[in-house]
């Protein structure tokens, strides 16, 4: 049964899913050698990656939030993040599905939510080119894998999550401890 996860301050509501698991803990012993993605998602017709990158989380302290901001879209525009983390999250999460066993026999998707409000257009669509580069999906169907390998790449801000996955909706939430 899919449930509601949680990462930092955005709660994903994955209830009509399958399945849905957190799957970057320690449960699985990867994390000495892998990266893994944030969630494993299971649908009736396809299998999801979830990783979540949250620049505009209201914990950064106030004195490093435009800092951080700035470079976190400094590694979008030079690819770094794209080749240093969230392709290799991709990758390994894969690698360790094939190795224990676990793929499953549906088509696999990777789903990237970059919680910026102001994500310009013409930035995320390079971005999803640069992550599928980074994942290493060859184009249609992966034609020249003879194997099954991750199907498709996509990024998605908050609305644009929302507005195109409303099975699953994603709201912040923020606590005023």
């Amino acid at each position: 049964m899919g449930k509601v996860l949680i990462e930092k301050e955005l709660r994903f509501d994955f209830t009509a899913a399958i399945e849905s698991d957190q799957f970057d803990d320690d449960s699985h012993g990867m994390t000495h050698c892998m990266k893994p993605v944030d969630f494993i998602v299971e649908w009736p017709e396809d299998y999801w990656f979830v990783e979540v990158k949250d620049p505009m989380n209201s914990k950064i302290p106030e004195k490093y939030k435009d800092k951080r901001l700035e470079e976190f879209i400094e590694k979008m525009k030079n690819q770094k993040l794209f080749s240093n983390v969230l392709g290799p999250k991709a990758k390994d999460s894969f690698l360790y599905l094939h190795l224990s066993d676990k793929l499953p026999e549906k088509p696999i998707k990777y789903i990237v939510l970059i919680a910026l409000e102001n994500f310009d257009h013409g930035l995320l669509v390079s971005s999803m080119d640069h992550l599928r580069r980074s994942c290493c999906i060859l184009g249609p169907n992966n034609s020249t894998w003879p194997n099954r390998y991750i199907e498709n790449a996509l990024i998605f801000n908050e609305k644009t999550w929302n507005e195109k996955l409303t099975q699953c909706p994603v709201m912040r939430i923020i606590n005023e401890a």
